[in-house]
């Protein structure tokens, strides 16, 4: 009697101690291979992709190499693989450039895919990480239907015109990754973005946040906008801190840095501030129209509209003269500390008077402005120097001096809030 034939099955043609060897049987086909390998005691199973020879009916194995292992997927098949042995094993479409390229750089027998090993070619076998295969696998899949869409939309357009009843133009479709592959491909995008691409960007968020409300949750957009907060301090802090250390910088590279960077001066504020006007014109012109007044810094209070004076001098400058008027420890200040209070003070004398005639429509108010005067470092004084300078600072009633260091204190003081809030956020 015939014995019964095999058709498309898988069955077990050794059964050892440490593993069971299938080979796959189809006789109809003439087809009986071994196709896969079961190891009992760990978690790892091997295929060896085959196909049949159309002219000569010969089974070949599909790539260079002959296995394909699996460690640590519990038995089952990763995506991008075949997983019926029919079809004999080995990758989909979304992995045929990942064996093309095996094949082409590596003579090995064996490639591994592992959960718990890292990528590396140990002789003749090469591992692949999981993590790394999925990179891949991804971009692949996303890579093929870009591709699918692009050919789509080419083809309609082509018969556009000629079928303008038939056909209307259409635009290609938004494909998932995109912007992540093409962002995560280059070094220091950010640097090298056109006015186009920030134009684009900028309308894209508007976009999301206008039609698509809860396209991130407030947790996220709260966390996101708090870290770029946090990176616009950092770097406002770095140029700080660069100027800071140079030996000569202008009155005028201060005032083009705190002029950029606006919002520095809001801290010296008990109310909220914007700023109104730099290179603020605040009267005292004469017939000849010479000798006017321009204050460094023009801010006002968003809730009374009233004014504030800032006037900006030189890190370097001197605060006190370098010997002591009388004894040890009893100072002048420096020339040029009273010529900038003395400047500041005439600047709100002729704001005060010539208001009226230089307010103009502007929202702005002038109820005995506060006048804050920017200048030299309190680290260039001695001990018995600060308490001078203490003495002499707060015994002035409608003046408030500050110096470049302490601003930059007090820039670093908001960074560390960030910092602090960073540290307590719960980890999820």
């Amino acid at each position: 009697m015939e014995e019964d034939k095999i058709i498309d099955k898988e069955v077990p043609k050794e059964d050892l101690k440490d593993k069971t060897i299938y080979n796959y049987v189809d006789d109809n086909r003439g087809i009986n291979t071994k196709s896969k390998i079961v190891y009992k005691n760990k978690d790892l199973f091997t295929t060896l992709p085959f196909y049949q020879d159309r002219k000569t009916n010969e089974i070949k194995q599909k790539y260079s190499f002959g296995k394909i292992s699996f460690e640590g997927l519990k038995g089952k098949f990763p995506s991008g693989f075949i997983k019926n042995p029919k079809a004999g094993y080995g990758v989909t479409s979304q992995l045929k450039p990942l064996m093309k390229f095996i094949s082409k750089k590596f003579q090995i027998d064996e490639v591994l895919i592992s959960k718990t090993k890292k990528t590396q070619l140990d002789g003749k076998d090469l591992t692949i990480n999981f993590k790394e295969l999925e990179s891949i696998r991804k971009f692949n899949s996303a890579l093929q239907k870009l591709c699918r869409e692009k050919n789509n939309v080419f083809i309609n357009n082509s018969f556009v015109t000629t079928f303008p009843k038939e056909f209307s133009k259409i635009k290609e479709k938004y494909q998932k990754g995109t912007v992540y592959r093409i962002l995560s491909k280059y070094d220091n995008v950010e640097k090298a973005l056109s006015s186009d691409d920030k134009s684009i960007l900028l309308k894209l968020f508007e976009n999301m946040s206008i039609k698509s409300k809860d396209f991130f949750e407030k947790q996220e957009l709260a966390t996101t906008k708090e870290k770029i907060e946090e990176k616009i301090i950092e770097d406002v802090l770095s140029d700080f801190k660069r100027l800071l250390g140079l030996k000569k910088v202008s009155e005028e590279k201060w005032q083009e840095f705190f002029k950029s960077n606006a919002w520095i001066f809001t801290q010296l504020f008990a109310y909220p501030t914007v700023l109104f006007k730099d290179k603020a014109y605040v009267g005292g012109k004469s017939i000849q129209n010479k000798e006017g007044k321009i204050v460094d810094f023009l801010y006002t209070n968003k809730l009374t509209q009233n004014s504030a004076l800032i006037e900006i001098k030189k890190h370097t400058t001197k605060l006190l003269n370098d010997k002591p008027y009388r004894g040890s420890d009893v100072y002048n200040m420096h020339k040029e500390l009273s010529g900038a209070i003395n400047q500041v003070l005439d600047q709100k004398d002729t704001y005060a008077k010539k208001f009226d005639s230089i307010k103009g429509e502007n929202a702005i108010q002038s109820f005995n402005p506060k006048c804050i005067v920017l200048i030299g470092r309190l680290d260039s004084l001695d001990t018995k120097q600060h308490k001078a300078f203490e003495l002499l600072r707060s015994s002035f009633k409608d003046i408030e001096i500050m110096t470049f260091d302490e601003l930059f204190a007090r820039i670093q003081l908001v960074l560390s809030i960030f910092k602090r809030e960073d540290k307590n956020e719960p980890k999820k």
